[in-house]
């Protein structure tokens, strides 16, 4: 019998969806024995007594780096909050994480962003550092607004002063990035406090894809969703080739500084919600368009049709719309579509051949293509996630 411990207080989404891959991987592995916190695993003491197999775990303190190399079992590391030698890590790619919410905005049409981040989290300052390239397309990073605090000031009461001048002084419209799902509700909760419109003024995008505070932001708030759980059944895999392997060779050799002992798992994309349904444009025609697309029955409409809502000329809307965003409008409904399509199928049993139909789109052949050109795979496969 093999004894992993999961170092995970399962209090927050990342934990539990980390916990779920584990689990995941586990069920394959009839001799291994889950210790953990809640009453669903075997009880886990003190992870400085632990004389098991293996560890996965959030290392987010000195103390707890200290404490995880004493440990004569293979570690894995989940959180990304600091790289520390001698410890294996699987985590999410938080640099990609950053690219794909600028890419996000600008894509959008803003030209003016800021950044809210934890001080202390290397996650986060790898997120700032992945946002303020990817933007430097259209803007410049030394100038981007940033505002970054401690998690232990995040956590505190809503409304902060230093938060709401900031956000005051944003210029508007901006696209705000926020760390993660909680440092987001904040920055939503505190433009609702001041009067500052979202979308409008500020468009917000979080991370972790987490429904409870992306459902109480008001609107509510877009996110980048993370392969929580392949990062979850990812580390299980690797702990249990370490584990293999010390059992084969004897006591497990350290890495050596430098050695590559990370593996990084991609976001997958972002899940968007009211407060970036939004295009940033001077061009009143363009905004008018991506405001029906988006609107509730947006997506079913024909090219055709959203000219004749606007009252305009479809040539003279069509060059519009690609003069400011290189894209045809035809292909903004399609983008429509598939969000649509992935939505329904993640919170709904719809079959496939419904889903198609709710988004949009006139065959089940149509349907495959443009959601696997745009999302990388089937629908099927994006469902199993």
């Amino acid at each position: 019998m093999k004894k992993i411990a999961l170092g995970l207080a399962l209090s927050d989404y990342y934990d539990h969806g980390i916990a779920r891959g584990i689990v995941r991987y586990a069920r394959m592995k009839p001799g291994w024995q889950l210790f953990g916190h809640g009453w669903m695993f075997s009880p886990l003491e003190d992870l400085t007594s632990w004389r098991g197999d293996g560890v996965i775990t959030r290392i987010e303190s000195p103390r707890e780096i200290g404490v995880m190399k004493d440990l004569p079992c293979p570690v894995i590391d989940v959180a990304n909050g600091s790289r520390t030698e001698g410890i294996h890590r699987v985590y999410n790619n938080d640099i990609a994480t950053g690219t794909i919410a600028g890419k996000h905005f600008i894509e959008n049409g803003f030209r003016s962003f800021a950044y809210c981040g934890i001080s202390d989290g290397q996650w986060s300052q790898e997120r700032r550092q992945g946002f303020l390239k990817a933007i430097s397309a259209v803007a410049e990073p030394r100038e981007t607004p940033i505002f970054e605090r401690p998690l232990e000031w995040w956590l505190k009461e809503p409304y902060s002063f230093e938060l709401a001048l900031f956000l005051a002084r944003l210029p508007k419209p901006t696209g705000l990035f926020a760390c993660n799902d909680k440092a987001g509700l904040r920055v939503s909760i505190t433009c609702a406090s001041q009067g500052i419109a979202v979308p409008e003024d500020i468009a917000i995008l979080g991370v972790d894809n987490e429904e409870i505070p992306c459902e109480l932001a008001n609107p509510s708030m877009s996110s980048i969703e993370l392969q929580l759980e392949r990062i979850g059944y990812s580390a299980a895999r690797v702990l249990d080739n370490l584990i293999s392997a010390k059992a084969s060779s004897g006591p497990e050799p350290r890495p050596a500084p430098g050695a590559d002992t990370d593996i990084t798992i991609d976001p997958f994309q972002v899940i968007e919600r009211r407060s970036t349904a939004i295009y940033a444009s001077e061009d009143p025609l363009v905004g008018d368009v991506f405001r029906v697309i988006r609107s509730e029955e947006g997506h079913t409409r024909s090219v055709s049709e959203i000219a004749s809502e606007l009252a305009v000329g479809r040539r003279t809307m069509e060059k519009h719309f690609r003069e400011e965003t290189g894209r045809t409008v035809h292909g903004a409904i399609v983008e429509q579509r598939v969000r649509v399509a992935a939505h329904l199928l993640k919170t709904t049993q719809l079959k496939t051949e419904a889903v198609a139909r709710e988004a949009g789109f006139g065959s089940m052949q149509r349907f495959f293509a443009h959601f696997r050109q745009h999302l990388g795979v089937t629908p099927h496969q994006y469902r199993s996630r």
